[in-house]
């Protein structure tokens, strides 16, 4: 079944819907769904993290961060605190709680890749790894 020369496009649909498929699997342990688990790694990744980083660098939509943010926090993966350099500013961290999934999600996440990739080689796999990497940051410098 040939179907990756149509489109890129649906290509990349399809990596998405079943990485977020496989992610929510993976997560279900933990409790969370795919976009919250994405949501800690990224603080966890950097610490400390504006909600308006965490925004920018998912590149979605702030409603939707806010929404994660808030849910997280309530669950108490995340906390908030008031930014001292701009107190309209909220920064964003980990709390022990968020730390302790960390590794699991990062493994589900890797897990994910690993399962995209599966039937390449190696050197396949580094080098997909490296060109979705400069496609997404391509994309993002867009939006600048």
């Amino acid at each position: 079944m040939s179907f990756a020369a149509d489109s890129p496009f649906k290509s990349i649909s399809i990596l998405y819907r079943k990485s977020h498929i496989w992610l929510n699997e993976g997560c279900i342990p933990c409790d969370l769904t795919a976009a919250q688990a994405i949501v800690i790694m990224i603080v966890c990744d950097f610490s400390t993290l504006t909600q308006d980083e965490i925004t920018k660098r998912l590149s979605l939509d702030k409603s939707v961060i806010a929404k994660t943010v808030t849910k997280l926090e309530e669950r108490g993966f995340l906390q908030r605190t008031t930014n001292p350099k701009d107190k309209r500013t909220y920064d964003i961290h980990p709390t022990e709680k968020a730390w302790q999934v960390y590794p699991h999600i990062r493994e589900q996440v890797e897990a994910c890749f690993c399962r995209m990739t599966q039937t390449m080689s190696e050197e396949d796999r580094q080098n997909f790894r490296r060109l979705l990497d400069t496609a997404a940051r391509a994309a993002l410098n867009q939006e600048e």
